[in-house]
């Protein structure tokens, strides 16, 4: 799913992922409300230039508005 094609190591998400990706944010933040767990607020990614040893993705800030805006948002709305 990245550019990278590895899990860790930072890589940028592909862009033919960005949709898949939003379904998994929104089915994850389902599946803790589901158990009772509130999700108020979240973020696409803490430390979005920082290349990690864990899994990891590099976003610039207008990568992320982007993933936000076009995907995750309307991904989430859809799903409500």
């Amino acid at each position: 799913m990245k550019t990278n094609g590895e899990m860790l190591h930072g890589g940028k998400l592909k862009p033919e992922f960005f949709d898949m990706w939003a379904l998994y944010y929104t089915k994850f933040i389902k599946a803790y409300e589901k158990e009772g767990i509130p999700v108020w607020g979240i973020s696409v990614q803490n430390e979005p230039m920082a290349t990690q040893r864990w899994e990891s993705c590099i976003y610039t800030a207008e990568e992320e508005r982007d993933f936000l805006k076009k995907h995750l948002g309307p991904t989430m709305q859809k799903k409500a």
